[in-house]
């Protein structure tokens, strides 16, 4: 205790029995209830006080004793200090029931006069509670809940990633507006079916067979011409109207209901507009009228300054077919009008109304023919560029033909004019009379459906149908409409049409149009078909490609990145021909054709041998 307390004089302590017992506790409490000085109190320690006055443990008893707060606090103080002398003081810390409180009122020192307060100081050790808040709740129900919630919450998240999964798209195909690469029917309406009481086709005939053309795969339905004449059908090309129909068509409650039938099956219609032979036709009366031989051809100008209005006529046929449902024009005869300085001015206006989802679609005549300070505005405004393949020329010009158009300005960079491939039209002789082989047309119709570009095929070249036959001559007048034959329907007794004459029966083979609607289902899911070209490092290129063309025998293939190859070997020659192309090609798989009654199979290059007029599609391994 002395050396605790470090007391010099000890006479100056008043002796007591129990003065070293309290001593001792004071030296066993006092280090556990006072604070832990500060880190710094080790490096600088305070100075040892200089005072010889010491208050002895006893007095410091004492006078805490004093400041307790009432008379029970003072008799529950005492009577914890006597109990206190005979615990331990980690007992009596830890021993809930002893709690000492220090009030912190004024204890005054008076070493030398001096007065001190000292500072406050509590220490308070709480009795716990018996049970927290959080111990009556209903734990095996919350166990349940929550992991009902996490495996709902995890079934969800399957669930979303699932659906998600389910909604991507199965092939992720280049986008293509809807006349880009898929099939066109071009129809002569007159001659197509007649859905009335008269014997020529009308718009009715060709809403009853919409069905027909939707199962052989066409997009759109080209409209040869439906516009009113002196004496149509025979001169239908002699219009009186951008707007009148002929009326042994229907009426204008008929074209609708037919473009109805035809866009319920995503069909859209397209007109072709003769504008040189209406535009010629309206310059021709107005020198008769002024009896003036001095006037110029034709030009866009006149047409809008005869009427002195913003809108000239073949504007305005535009916006009234348009608000009739069709979507868009094939302008014929712009190549006679390749001269006149308000060319490049009108097509711009056009297509501005027409928009970019709407057709226009030229010759190619027109192209080639333009001068070249307008062709850039030309071909930025024109969609699709009718081509003509001469398939009866053989196979060193149908290759010369494809290699000078894929090397050609329509192939030179992205955003130029597709090819619009046809065979034949209202003006040309039918294909299966041009070919000198049987079962021509299939094979020919293959070939044309493996070009890039958007293949158009001529209503009846799909089933094989030959022109009007007059052995005798007596019809020598429309001899240039031969071609124009009725359309035969399957399982329909045939009727000549009284406006086109000829001898023998009119027959179709129909087994033909189903490998055309199989090609054409391939062609529209392949983008190695069906897409014009591939745009790669900066160069545009046509993703075909003539592998051979040699003794009437043709090879062409089809290429897409990261797709399946395709390719069409086609004879166009006269007789049975065997080719080895082992140093071109391995091996494949027969996917159409080359006849009706050919099953698929697997072919190889070593030996392909074909009959006239066949050709086959094969996808590379």
């Amino acid at each position: 205790m002395e050396g605790f307390l470090g007391v010099k004089n000890s006479t100056l302590l008043p002796a007591s029995p129990s003065s070293s017992l309290l001593a001792d506790e004071v030296a066993s409490i006092c280090p556990l209830i006072t604070p832990s000085p500060p880190t710094n109190d080790f490096i600088n320690p305070l100075q040892e006080p200089t005072d010889t006055h010491f208050v002895s443990g006893l007095e410091l008893a004492t006078k805490l004793k004093d400041v307790s707060g009432s008379d029970e606090e003072k008799a529950e103080s005492a009577s914890s200090s006597s109990s206190a002398l005979a615990e331990p003081a980690c007992e009596q810390l830890l021993n809930h029931r002893n709690v000492h409180h220090y009030n912190g009122k004024n204890v005054e020192k008076e070493p030398g006069g001096a007065s001190e307060k000292s500072q406050q100081l509590q220490l308070t050790f709480r009795n716990p509670p018996d049970n927290y808040f959080f111990m009556t709740w209903n734990w095996p129900l919350i166990r349940k809940i929550s992991t009902w919630l996490f495996l709902s919450g995890l079934v969800a998240m399957v669930a979303l990633v699932v659906a998600m999964i389910s909604t991507l798209p199965q092939k992720c195909n280049p986008p293509t507006f809807w006349y880009q690469g898929n099939l066109l029917y071009e129809i002569f309406p007159a001659s197509f079916y007649n859905g009335g009481q008269n014997m020529e086709g009308d718009f009715k005939g060709i809403s009853m067979k919409a069905d027909y053309i939707m199962e052989l795969g066409a997009r759109g339905v080209r409209l040869n011409s439906i516009f009113d004449s002196p004496n149509y059908p025979y001169d239908f090309e002699n219009i009186t109207s951008l707007t009148d129909i002929a009326p042994s068509l229907g009426t204008l409650k008929d074209f609708s209901s037919m473009v109805k039938h035809l866009n319920s099956r995503n069909i859209s219609l397209i007109l072709d507009l003769p504008i040189f032979p209406f535009v010629k036709k309206l310059v021709h009366k107005k020198m008769y009228d002024q009896k003036n031989e001095s006037n110029s051809g034709p030009t866009m100008e006149f047409l809008r300054s005869e009427r002195d209005e913003e809108l000239d006529i073949i504007e305005e046929s535009i916006l009234y077919w348009i608000s009739n449902g069709v979507e868009g024009f094939y302008f014929k005869g712009l190549e006679y009008l390749k001269d006149d300085p308000f060319l490049a001015n009108s097509l711009r206006r056009w297509k501005k109304i027409l928009g970019e989802n709407r057709v226009i679609i030229v010759s190619e005549a027109f192209i080639s023919s333009a001068p070249k300070s307008i062709i850039n505005i030309i071909l930025n405004n024109v969609d699709l560029v009718d081509v003509k393949l001469n398939l009866e020329k053989g196979v060193t010009e149908v290759s010369k033909q494809i290699g000078s158009l894929q090397n050609g300005t329509l192939f030179s960079k992205p955003g130029m004019p597709w090819i619009h491939w046809s065979l034949g039209n209202a003006n040309s002789n039918r294909l299966a009379n041009t070919l000198p082989y049987a079962n021509a047309t299939l094979g020919a119709t293959l070939l044309q459906l493996m070009l890039p570009g958007t293949p158009c095929i001529f209503y009846g070249d799909e089933i094989g149908l030959q022109q009007i036959a007059d052995t005798q001559g007596e019809r020598q007048d429309i001899k240039h409409l031969h071609q124009l034959t009725m359309m035969p329907w399957q399982n329909q007794k045939l009727k000549v049409l009284p406006w086109i004459h000829g001898d023998g029966e009119v027959v179709g083979s129909f087994h033909q149009k189903e490998l055309i609607s199989k090609m054409v289902a391939l062609r529209t899911q392949a983008p190695s078909i069906y897409m014009n070209s591939v745009y790669k490092e900066g160069v545009n290129k046509a993703n075909a490609e003539v592998k051979y063309a040699g003794n009437q025998f043709l090879v062409i293939q089809r290429w897409y990145p990261r797709r399946n190859a395709y390719v069409v070997a086609s004879n166009l020659g006269t007789e049975r021909l065997s080719t080895d192309l082992s140093t071109l090609l391995y091996t494949g798989k027969v996917v159409i054709g080359p006849r009706t009654d050919s099953s698929p199979g697997t072919i190889s290059f070593k030996d392909i041998s074909l009959w006239p007029g066949e050709s086959v599609v094969v996808v590379l391994n």
